[in-house]
């Protein structure tokens, strides 16, 4: 039976004890050499910070912290949860006035941030410190001399606010949700009781901390003792080569660039052949346990650091074609789904449950059902359990809308089929709304153009003329391999090839080619709007 968390220090305590002398963090150093930061001196260097925010008064306060991936920046996270003070993530990608307006409306007390950052914070009443500065490293220096009595005596509050997280929305101004502690162990003891997780497995931590997503896969990590390395840049294959990496969590943009970057080099060394004839030679084999993907397909799992066996999707739906390749040749993905106001899980695959294009069952604790279903049993997906969020900050109408009775609605439409999987057919707002009444969900005809490798990345929308409908698919192509008359030529081909899989009304009626990415969230999603 797994321990069921309610609260950082808990999560903390469990690891330095349990994995002491494993190690934590590996950090490369600017000399190229590493600093392993082990469980135990996790803890310590967590409550020597936790004891100097004290000592600064900051306990029970707001604290804003900003900045890349890094070991700093987690160090700020877990120590401000420790002291049960509120930590407010900020999106590094954030423009300077939307930085000072979050912070302010965050009625935030300090902040901790990245050279970047040094002049675009404008509100001098704040406590700041550069974590790139020495002044940083003194602030550890300086909690390990102090008392602990002041930090041990700390009664954590588990159901309060905690965490403030802006969402990244993607049509409308950001809302900023209120998390609790016991809201993010509760989903982090669910996933680790979910999904097959290893004290010997090493993370990359590339999605971006500030996102519900990103913060709690590293929560969730140190819980059950396990590694985490930091990627430098977008350099995702060196990073994988260089620490062994083990286990992958991305977003469908990462994922599917990994994929057509090795289908890419596949096809270049005229293998494709080859590669599926072994898939179907393992495919017929497992039938009879008999498991050789890993073997027969090491000269792949090599070029992707050798020791890959997990990638976890999240965020946004993945190509089932690209998760069917990468479980074919015996790396293990799967999907999950969750929102920032769930904490962020709220349903996942795992190894014993995958089904190509769902996002799995609920976790262990979360409920899900189905509401205002229409004629094929398509509704919005709504939810309860202990992750989902307190509410809105200062925004009880908002919070009115999307929490009903303990349930949350999430705003998604799809359905569950006769095995219990749950399927996503796309946003509610985000749904086209034809003159006939039809409803055409984008996502599900993105995912078939998403197929193709000249596609980078694409949207459809209507674009109605004289009151006659008219779906249009934006397509950015992969300009570094494929020039524009061949793109035109290819995209007018697959068009056709998916039109003839698609009821009139869905089909594509019109292509925009483009060679520059569209606008996007910090987590690879498309501004649509």
């Amino acid at each position: 039976m797994l321990n069921k968390f309610k609260n950082i220090r808990e999560i903390l305590d469990n690891s330095a004890e349990k994995f002491a002398d494993n190690v934590a963090f590996k950090i490369k150093l600017k000399d190229k050499t590493y600093d392993d930061v082990t469980f135990s001196r996790l803890k310590f260097e967590v409550e020597s910070f936790g004891k100097y925010l004290i000592s600064k008064g900051l306990q029970g306060k707001r604290i804003a912290v900003i900045g890349k991936n890094s070991y700093s920046w987690m160090l700020v996270y877990l120590s401000v949860l420790a002291i049960d003070s509120v930590i407010v993530p900020l999106d590094r990608g954030l423009l300077e006035n939307e930085l000072n307006e979050q912070l302010e409306r965050a009625e935030t007390d300090a902040i901790f941030y990245t050279k970047p950052f040094e002049d675009k914070i404008k509100n001098d009443n704040l406590f700041k410190i550069c974590m790139d500065d020495d002044a940083f490293k003194a602030c550890l220096t300086e909690g390990e001399k102090l008392d602990s009595s002041e930090y041990n005596n700390i009664m954590i509050d588990n159901s309060k606010m905690s965490i403030l997280i802006f969402t990244s929305g993607t049509t409308s101004k950001s809302k900023a949700v209120m998390l609790s502690q016991n809201n993010i162990c509760s989903n982090v003891s669910a996933l680790a009781e979910w999904v097959d997780l290893r004290s010997t497995d090493i993370n990359m931590a590339i999605l971006p901390l500030h996102h519900a997503f990103g913060m709690t896969q590293v929560v969730l990590f140190i819980s059950v003792g396990i590694c985490n390395v930091f990627c430098e840049g977008l350099r995702i294959a060196k990073c994988l080569n260089e620490y062994g990496v083990t286990i992958l969590v991305g977003v469908p943009l990462i994922i599917e660039t990994i994929y057509k970057t090795v289908i890419r080099e596949i096809e270049k060394q005229n293998k494709l052949k080859k590669v599926n004839f072994g898939i179907k030679a393992c495919a017929a084999l497992k039938k009879i346990n008999i498991d050789l993907r890993r073997k027969m397909f090491a000269e792949i799992i090599d070029k992707l650091g050798g020791g890959l066996r997990l990638i976890i999707s999240g965020a946004a739906p993945l190509d089932p074609v690209v998760s069917k390749w990468f479980n074919d040749v015996g790396i293990t993905l799967i999907q999950g789904y969750g929102l920032s106001e769930t904490a962020p899980v709220v349903s996942a695959e795992n190894q014993d449950h995958i089904k190509y294009g769902s996002i799995g069952f609920p976790l262990p604790g979360n409920e899900v059902k189905i509401i205002d279903k229409d004629d094929n049993g398509i509704g919005e997906i709504v939810t309860r359990g202990e992750n989902v969020m307190l509410g809105y900050y200062k925004d009880e109408e908002n919070t009115s809308k999307v929490l009903v009775d303990g349930w949350f609605y999430t705003g998604d439409m799809g359905y569950i089929d006769e095995e219990g999987y749950i399927f996503i057919t796309g946003r509610k707002k985000n749904v086209i709304v034809l003159n006939n009444g039809k409803n055409v969900f984008p996502e599900e005809i993105e995912g078939l153009i998403s197929n193709a490798n000249f596609v980078k990345e694409c949207i459809v929308f209507n674009r109605a003329e004289n009151g006659k409908d008219s779906l249009c698919a934006k397509i950015v192509y992969d300009k570094e391999n494929y020039n524009f008359d061949d793109v035109k030529t290819l995209a007018d081909e697959h068009i056709k090839l998916i039109n003839e899989k698609l009821v009139s009304y869905k089909q594509i009626r019109t292509i925009e080619l483009a060679d520059v990415e569209m606008e996007k969230t910090t987590t690879g999603k498309i501004k649509r709007h």
